[in-house]
């Protein structure tokens, strides 16, 4: 997991949003490859395996997918809206193969949800497993790309609520569409539909003893 990514993630549990804090047992370069992630609002425990947090009960992963194709890499790029670089981004399922490319042509960070094989590290992809959902702040992330296996109705909610303004949100044509969003196009794959409503909110800042200052 890449240090500056870990401030987007947040405990899955039902509480007040806040940072979650690192403790780092072995670490390449600015990664932490062991380690524990703590909420300090309810002393939850993350742990931090291969450079993949893990939030607990993941989907499950499949089978692994396929390599990436350039038509692939352009097509989400193209309906993720990734025209200026920047921002992070989350890929589900089959969507993942195109993380490394995708990082370096948008020029964007790719969190990887429910990991189905291992990444290099790089400073462009990190991932998580598990969650529930989508385990980081609300209006955090500029795109959310999700297959039929990870397009089920808690994770399309939660893709909209980690989505900044405007941010865009694809997932398979069959996938009911949440609210707060803009359906933009849709073909006989997928759909893309842009975030609406208000700004994203902003996480509660702690005291050392634990209680949210005001």
């Amino acid at each position: 997991m890449f240090v500056e990514l870990i401030d987007l993630l947040r405990c899955p549990r039902p509480h007040e949003d806040t940072w979650l804090v690192a403790s780092a047992d072995e670490t390449v370069g600015r990664h932490i490859v062991r380690g524990t992630l703590g909420c300090p609002v309810c002393a939850a425990e993350y742990p931090i395996d291969a450079a993949v947090v893990d939030f607990g009960a993941a989907a499950d992963a499949g089978l692994a997918p396929d390599a990436e194709e350039e038509d692939d890499v352009l097509r989400v790029a193209a309906l993720l809206g990734l025209a200026g670089g920047g921002g992070t981004v989350a890929l589900g399922g089959t969507w993942q193969r195109v993380a490394a490319p995708l990082a370096e042509m948008a020029g964007v960070r790719v969190l990887l949800l429910d990991p189905v094989r291992g990444e290099p590290l790089r400073e462009e992809v990190s991932a998580v497993r598990g969650g529930g959902g989508l385990p980081v702040a609300s209006g955090a992330l500029r795109g959310v790309a999700l297959d039929a296996r990870t397009a089920d109705a808690a994770r399309l909610t939660a893709a909209v609520r980690a989505l900044g303004p405007g941010g865009r949100l694809v997932a398979p044509a069959a996938a009911a569409l949440p609210d707060d969003v803009a359906e933009l196009a849709r073909d006989a794959r997928h759909w893309v539909a842009e975030r609406v409503g208000a700004a994203a909110s902003r996480p509660v800042v702690l005291s050392r003893s634990r209680r949210p200052t005001r």
